[in-house]
C-alpha cells in the first residue's frame, strides 16, 4: 500500500481576518472560517484516513476537528506555525511600512531569515523534519498544520526549494497533497 499525505492548512482565524501576524498565538476560526472547513470536509469525503494530525493551536485543531469527526486525532507540538516573534498579532501592512518591502519579503517569505525574535522557515523545517521521517510509510494520512510549517514541509519533500519556496503560497482551508 502505498502512502499518501493530505497536508490542510487550517480554515481562516481571526487573525486571518484582520491580516495579522499570528504565529503562535492562538485565535479563533471565524465563522466563514468555520464555513470553509464544513466544505473541505465535503471534497475530502470518502477518504478513510488511516492517521490524522494536528498542531495543538485552535484553529488548525479545530479545522481538524470538523474534517474527521470522531476520529482520533494526534496532537503534536512540532506542527505549530512558526513563530513570528515580535511581529505576532501585529498588523502586515504596519510591518512592511516600518522596516521597508525588502526587509519585510526576506522574513515573511524568505527560507533563512527570521521576524525579530522569531523562526525562520529554515527553523520550522528543523522542527518539522523529525516529524515528517517518523509518519507511517504507507495509508492516507491528514495532517492539519499552518501556512509556513507546510511552505517549510513542501521543501523536505522536494517540492519546492529553499530559493523558491518564496513564491509558494498555500491559502487558508485547502490541501497540499503529496
Amino acid at each position: 500500500m502505498a502512502r499518501e499525505i493530505w497536508f490542510v492548512r487550517h480554515a481562516q482565524s481571526e487573525y486571518n481576518k484582520k491580516k495579522l501576524f499570528t504565529g503562535w498565538h492562538d485565535p479563533e476560526l471565524t465563522e466563514h472560517g468555520i464555513h470553509i472547513a464544513h466544505e473541505l470536509k465535503e471534497e475530502l469525503y470518502g477518504i478513510n484516513f488511516d492517521n490524522v494530525y494536528s498542531s495543538p493551536l485552535k484553529r488548525a485543531l479545530s479545522t481538524a476537528s470538523i474534517l474527521v469527526d470522531e476520529q482520533e486525532i494526534i496532537i503534536d507540538d512540532r506542527l505549530k506555525e512558526r513563530s513570528y516573534g515580535d511581529w505576532s498579532a501585529k498588523s502586515k501592512e504596519d510591518i512592511k511600512k516600518t522596516i521597508g518591502e525588502n526587509s519585510y519579503y526576506a522574513a515573511r517569505r524568505g527560507w533563512e531569515t527570521s521576524p525579530p525574535n522569531g523562526e525562520s522557515l529554515k527553523d520550522v523545517s528543523v522542527r518539522v523534519e523529525p516529524f515528517i521521517e517518523a509518519l507511517p510509510k504507507t495509508g492516507n494520512i491528514l495532517v492539519v498544520s499552518h501556512g509556513n510549517t507546510i511552505r517549510a514541509i513542501s521543501v523536505l519533500f522536494g517540492v519546492n526549494t529553499e530559493s523558491n519556496v518564496k513564491s509558494f503560497e498555500i491559502k487558508v482551508g485547502t490541501v497540499f497533497k503529496v
